[in-house]
């Protein structure tokens, strides 16, 4: 009976993270696919970080396929083999902590530029090489000792590491969210844009610090169990998968932009707090200061011409209120790509 709740504890864990690992990478796949297809000039840089992650994902989930294969198939019944983690520990340890860093240092970029907050971003980029020097220590550690019995020593890296990668991922949603905050709009439809934003921004920083969060207590609970690697089987696709998702529902978010536009809305009604952005092309957001106004169906056109005419001769005469107004809808479009992107 020892013995196979030895065997049960060993490959249960490894065996149910493979299933879900295959669901996640099959999301992951598609998810990638997309990208690609949807977004072929984004910047060559984004399209590269999205190629290496997948490739270092798709690595990993090929090493939790081989070590349920070792312990499963190749090694089944073999007591002392089934006293060792295999080389697949270390392997996903490291994968693991290399995309996770990846994936985080993309999202900081991306709050860099919006909020142009320096000096958390290089907080959040110091917090980020912790995790990933505490990752790197910890895979080493089991490596060199591959007993169970000699779990113990991973407690003091193993902590560091999840702790200091959760808490990064909590940082990164609420500094987002924060941003988002200090954008407010008296219009129904924007105001329901960064609110989609800040949801979805808790949502998927929730979802990597849960992972992680379960992983490490996981093993507090019982260090000779695989239920942590079970567990971190899934962490890599889960990052991943928050990254395509900011890439890959810009086209949804720009659309509800073109659909305020088109509904007709006076820009004198925008508040925010902060720096503005700068006018560009960010990826497949447009980034723009314009005077925006309501216009009549039937004299649109018209009215539209006299309009954009009286704005180019104005920026003298020009109030502090519309020039706020401007602001802000430049850092509700900008709070756009940094979410998104």
């Amino acid at each position: 009976m020892a013995a196979l709740s030895s065997i049960i504890t060993v490959t249960g864990p490894l065996l149910v993270g493979s299933w879900v690992n295959s669901l996640l990478y099959s999301a992951e796949l598609a998810q990638v696919i997309r990208y690609f297809t949807a977004y072929p000039d984004d910047e060559w840089l984004v399209k590269a970080l999205v190629l290496l992650c997948w490739l270092i994902d798709t690595a990993a989930a090929i090493g939790s396929y081989a070590g349920v294969y070792l312990y499963t198939i190749t090694h089944v019944g073999d007591m002392e083999y089934l006293s060792r983690q295999n080389w697949t520990f270390p392997f996903i340890v490291f994968t693991t902590g290399v995309v996770a860093a990846l994936v985080q240092c993309f999202l900081v970029v991306r709050y860099m530029r919006f909020s142009r907050n320096v000096l958390f971003s290089l907080f959040l980029f110091l917090v980020i090489g912790l995790a990933l020097s505490a990752s790197f220590v910890a895979g080493v550690i089991v490596g060199r000792y591959p007993l169970y019995t000699d779990r113990g020593r991973l407690q003091t890296p193993a902590m560091l590491w999840i702790i200091s990668q959760a808490v990064t991922d909590i940082l990164i949603a609420l500094a987002l969210v924060l941003e988002f905050r200090k954008a407010r709009s008296n219009f129904r439809n924007t105001q329901s844009v960064l609110n989609r934003l800040a949801v979805h921004t808790i949502q998927t920083g929730g979802a990597t610090a849960t992972v992680a969060t379960a992983a490490l207590v996981a093993y507090l609970v019982n260090k000779q169990s695989n239920v942590p690697l079970g567990i971190a089987y899934s962490m890599g696709r889960v990052y991943v998968l928050t990254m395509l998702s900011n890439l890959n529902s810009r086209k949804n978010i720009g659309r509800g932009i073109g659909a305020m536009s088109e509904g007709g809305a006076t820009g004198t009604q925008f508040h925010a707090e902060g720096a503005s952005g700068e006018s560009g092309n960010l990826g497949g957001i447009h980034i723009h200061r314009s005077a925006v106004v309501t216009i009549d169906p039937e004299n649109g056109p018209r009215i539209a011409m006299e309009a954009l005419n009286a704005s180019r001769h104005a920026d003298k005469t020009r109030t502090e209120n519309e020039s706020d107004a401007a602001s802000a809808e430049s850092k509700v479009q900008d709070s756009v790509w940094a979410s998104r992107t």
